[in-house]
């Protein structure tokens, strides 16, 4: 019976993750859209967007892009905005 009280707020956390995932996608657009793969990669490894030809922009493969990858990004526009708090 706990197993089954476990996956039902599994099920929950993951509609939560996949609507704060696409509020992020449109920041991760503006932020990083114009950014070469190959440029990103430098920062996130050779794993980062596998498959996808380095000189194509963000926003060419975004839609192609696996959301491994898409996570770095928004933890890092989330670590961002939280520096960005810390300042004021």
């Amino acid at each position: 019976m706990h197993t089954q009280h476990h996956q039902s707020a599994s099920a929950r956390d993951v509609g939560v993750l996949h609507a704060a995932g696409l509020e992020d996608n449109e920041q991760i657009r503006r932020t990083f859209g114009a950014t070469p793969i190959y440029i990103l990669r430098q920062s996130y490894g050779y794993g980062f967007a596998p498959g996808m030809p380095g000189d194509l922009t963000l926003e060419e493969a975004f839609d192609h892009i696996d959301s491994a990858s898409l996570n770095f990004l928004a933890r890092r526009l989330a670590h961002h905005s939280a520096d960005d708090v810390n300042r004021m």
